[in-house]
């Protein structure tokens, strides 16, 4: 299980000796792709020192700006979704000196505020910090367990799960290490119990929408992790006439030697960051329906199961466009569009007024000449879309794709860069909007005449 850093959002490694006190410490950075024991560089891409501040026993670093360095897409060519990050560290102590040692594997996800701290240590859905039984005298909203550490190994929000009577509640405060304060009255004395915290962990499936809009004949792509190994088992009610394969990255296309839908497919981890992040193409998807469904069961790990439910989009009038970003999980995935959408142009240049007088002859001029005269024109193209009517769970689809630094759209025919016009927008609710449709606007990220140099 790989200790995961999301390099959008910030990472520290506090560097403090196991012993003594600590004047300075030097860390050699080694970032790279690829196995994770034969691929590491000879020599480090960074060497890092920094002196102990004040009386503090320890240093500080932050190192996700150095990994984003390492982290790059040339889009159906290659793309760097993990790489392996080492620290190796040597801390110089007032006597003597020690090393240390990190390893890490690092996405270019990010976290939410409210999620926490980097980074993402767990592939469990389920994190069990505690599993005992009460001791003591039993006393109103209190948890009391003369064998614990509350102070070190819980905190506040954590769930607590009474066992003997199959009730639950949440941590208010910490009052010791063997006493806590419950928001509802649940334990008495001699009673089994277990303290869940909520882990920041990396799911199996690597989207936050189980609901996937499809249009049949449009090829169907989802990431998934491979460290929990999962099982991906189809259930379609359109035939077997569909296959479907693991591919490690987004673009590739279908293989003839793929399998069909009556075999299951189970994903291995590997030591290999650029395979920790797979995807599952199915094509075509033309015999597919709406209500078939897709189940991810993990294989290592605490269990974890994750269908997802298709759709099929009947849109014959509108063109479809499929916006693919990068995620909070740093894997690339597909917003569909399938309704009304405006293309546009925005122009602009410089002019200069010029002098079309000619005294050559009786001073005259040429009427078909500018005197206001352009240059430097240039241009950028722009397209409105609509998604149509999707679920409300998508509103984090939609928060994710304006957060992401690196959007695209697939029109059928080809696939172009683009950036969001759109930098704020109002999220829809069923109870208050009824059907929920969405008009983003994007700028295509480059000009429209060709000036490259």
């Amino acid at each position: 299980m790989s200790t995961i850093i999301n390099a959008r959002s910030p990472y520290y490694i506090k560097v403090e000796p196991a012993s003594g006190t600590l004047s300075s410490a030097s860390m050699q950075l080694f970032i790279y792709s690829g196995t994770f024991t034969t691929d590491k560089p000879g020599s480090p891409q960074y060497t890092i020192s920094k002196d102990i501040i004040g009386s503090n026993n320890y240093v500080i670093y932050e190192i996700t700006e150095l990994i984003r360095d390492y982290l790059n897409t040339e889009y159906a060519s290659f793309a760097t979704d993990g790489v392996w990050v080492e620290a190796d560290i040597t801390l110089t102590k007032t006597v003597g000196s020690e090393t240390q040692n990190l390893d890490y594997l690092s996405f270019d996800g990010y976290g939410y505020f409210e999620d926490g701290v980097n980074p993402r240590t767990l592939i469990d859905p389920v994190n069990t910090l505690v599993d005992s039984t009460t001791t003591g005298t039993t006393t109103a909203y209190k948890l009391i367990d003369s064998t614990q550490t509350f102070l070190t190994s819980v905190a506040i929000g954590d769930t607590v799960n009474n066992d003997t009577d199959t009730t639950e509640t949440t941590i208010t405060a910490i009052d010791s290490d063997t006493q806590l304060s419950l928001k509802n009255d649940i334990m008495t004395t001699g009673e089994d119990y277990r303290i869940i915290g909520t882990p920041n962990y990396t799911p199996q499936y690597l989207q936050s929408n189980t609901k996937i809009y499809f249009k049949q004949g449009t090829d169907i792509v989802f990431p998934v992790f491979s460290e929990p190994e999962p099982l991906i088992e189809f259930t379609t009610g359109g035939g077997a006439n569909v296959f479907w394969e693991q591919v490690e990255d987004f673009w590739n296309l279908y293989d003839v030697s793929w399998g069909s839908t009556l075999n299951d497919i189970q994903v291995s981890d590997s030591t290999d960051s650029t395979q920790k992040i797979v995807y599952i193409r199915v094509t075509p998807t033309d015999s597919l329906i709406t209500g078939d469904t897709i189940t991810i069961t993990s294989s290592v790990g605490t269990s974890q199961v994750t269908t997802l439910t298709l759709e099929a989009v009947c849109e014959p009038k509108y063109q479809e466009l499929q916006v693919i970003f990068y995620n909070k999980f740093g894997a690339l995935q597909i917003m569909p569009f399938y309704k009304k959408s405006v293309d546009s142009i925005n122009t602009n240049s410089d002019n200069y007024k010029r002098n079309l007088m000619d005294f050559a002859t009786d001073p005259t001029y040429n009427t078909e000449k500018h005197q206001i005269r352009q240059f430097h024109v240039t241009g950028k193209e722009a397209i409105t879309m609509n998604t149509g009517f999707i679920q409300e769970s998508f509103n984090e689809v939609i928060k994710q794709m304006m957060l992401s630094e690196q959007v695209w759209v697939d029109n059928g025919t080809e696939v172009l860069p683009i950036t969001l016009n759109t930098k704020s927008l109002q999220f829809k609710k069923s109870v208050n909007d009824k059907l929920i449709n969405y008009t983003v606007d994007f700028e295509y990220a480059f000009n429209k005449i060709n000036d490259i140099r």
